[in-house]
């Protein structure tokens, strides 16, 4: 049986340092959590009338992780060895029976850290607030008398959005623009010559 624990903890042992020191992340089946953003404008937030999209929860199971198994021989060939040098009045069927404990409960522990990292959502919570001064990028042109749309990198997330504008030109695709306006999950913008001369007259 003692064969089998360092079979186990060189197996194990070796994918961890591979994971820890050579940026190794292994290939598992975990099941993604999907973030969504919540936007909530803060003049209408007492009517509820925010736009929330619920994120998609998906069952987690260890089993299907190789980090789990990883970790868990590891910790299973480890607790084997030390038990059976270091406690002679255990029989090897109890050295085994709590090396398998050991071995699932840090096998378990370890991949679901390693996975709410990972998967671990930005804060999902985005105000009116946020949004403005936000630059963004031109997606369908659009003028004074037309909506278009906008996309906007917010909170490490791209966000499109529908697009006003109070100044007398056209906005074209690919062009940089600046949100000074936001209600509900329209925004209000201005070109970025608008926001230099804004600036200039500030200071």
């Amino acid at each position: 049986m003692e064969s089998a624990y360092v079979l186990c903890l060189i197996i194990g042992g070796a994918f961890v340092a591979l994971s820890a020191f050579a940026g190794l992340d292994g290939v598992d089946f975990d099941q993604d959590f999907e973030p969504d953003l919540e936007i909530i404008d803060q003049e209408n937030k007492k009517d509820n009338t925010s736009i929330y999209h619920q994120p998609r929860r998906r069952l987690w199971l260890p089993f299907f992780s190789l980090k789990f198994w990883t970790f868990g021989s590891c910790f299973f060939g480890l607790t084997g060895i030390l038990l059976s040098n270091l406690s002679t009045s255990l029989s090897p069927t109890i050295i085994a029976i709590i090396s398998i404990i050991v071995g699932i409960l840090c096998g378990t522990i370890m991949a679901y850290v390693l996975y709410t990292l990972k998967n671990r959502p930005a804060d999902s919570l985005v105000r009116s607030d946020d949004l403005l001064g936000l630059s963004g990028t031109v997606e369908i042109p659009f003028d004074k008398n037309s909506k278009g749309k906008i996309r906007v990198n917010v909170k490490e997330s791209m966000v499109a959005f529908i697009a006003f504008t109070e100044e007398n030109r056209e906005f074209t695709r690919g062009e940089k623009v600046f949100i000074v306006g936001v209600e509900n999950n329209r925004v209000w913008i201005v070109s970025q010559d608008w926001m230099a001369r804004s600036s200039e007259g500030k200071s």
